[in-house]
């Protein structure tokens, strides 16, 4: 197979998904900071009382949290790899392509997920005293536990969903999460299966933002309509009308998947060139040409 002679520009990034080089989350730093300006003072004046020091220690927690949102990174850096569509598939589907395009999801690093097992260890402790205030005769002391509960049980799922992630992506013969394209179509290889989309199972490739949240920025999304019949996961089940897929969740600019998505999706002609050296290169080129905060 050999490489076409014009391949697609890097895509316009979208007006709709704001800046396109966004800077740290500077708020999270100053809360982060005055969380621990107000810890050491309540531990510097407890005069030895375990009520202000629990109370500071847990301030302190709150304040390394904030900093570890403030030094992650708005888009991921990294760029796509090319690898054998067996290892993302398992010789599951029917695509006529070897070798594809892969950028694994974004992992959270050890910190966060050290955090994330600290949250849902103090929380699970916190709920079991607010079953046991409740049991002595304060029955409010219930409807606190539900909602500790409720966060330590999210805690818990996000450490262990991010180890189980950081696993599957180092440990050899595991399916690593994310998205991949190829000659033939794209791969969105998530925990439980891998959808498989031709490129003639792409009606629009659109882009779209996050609902708005307070407190969270919007983020970008790339949402691909679909003709359901064509895409097949490898289980067999039928693909929904449309597939979403985060970019900003990816360790790459978020520009690149949605130049590599919208870019060949519109020029047929060009996707020869995908899991090719030369369709590496040229990614390599996007990556390298994207903005870094």
């Amino acid at each position: 197979m050999t490489a076409p002679d014009v391949v697609p520009p890097m895509q316009a990034w979208p007006a709709n998904w704001g800046e396109r080089r966004p800077g740290r989350n500077v708020g999270m730093l100053w809360v982060g900071i005055a969380l621990f300006a107000i810890a050491a003072a309540m531990v510097s004046f407890s005069g030895g009382d375990a009520g202000p020091l629990w109370s500071g220690a847990v301030l302190a927690l709150f304040g390394l949290t904030a900093l570890v949102v403030a030094a992650r990174r708005p888009f991921g850096r990294g760029r796509m790899q090319l690898v054998d569509t067996a290892r993302l598939a398992g010789g599951r589907t029917s695509t006529t392509d070897v070798r594809v395009h892969f950028v694994p999801e974004r992992l959270a690093g050890a910190a966060a997920l050290l955090l994330s097992a600290v949250w849902a260890m103090v929380l699970t402790a916190a709920t079991a005293v607010a079953v046991q205030m409740g049991a002595a005769g304060r029955p409010q002391a219930f409807l606190g536990a539900a909602v500790l509960g409720l966060l330590a049980a999210l805690f818990a799922y996000a450490a262990t969903r991010g180890t189980v992630a950081r696993y599957r992506f180092n440990a050899f013969g595991q399916r690593p999460v994310g998205l991949a394209i190829g000659s033939d179509g794209v791969f969105l290889v998530r925990v439980g299966e891998t959808l498989h989309v031709p490129w003639a199972a792409i009606r629009r490739v659109e882009a779209e933002v996050t609902e708005p949240r307070r407190g969270v920025d919007r983020a970008p999304l790339i949402r691909l309509r679909l003709d359901p019949e064509r895409a097949i996961g490898t289980g067999g089940t039928q693909a929904p009308a449309t597939v979403t897929v985060a970019a900003a969740m990816l360790q790459m600019h978020p520009q690149v998947a949605w130049s590599a998505l919208h870019g060949f999706h519109r020029s047929p002609s060009s996707r020869a060139i995908l899991g090719t050296p030369s369709g590496q290169l040229l990614l390599d080129e996007w990556c390298a040409s994207a903005p870094t905060a």
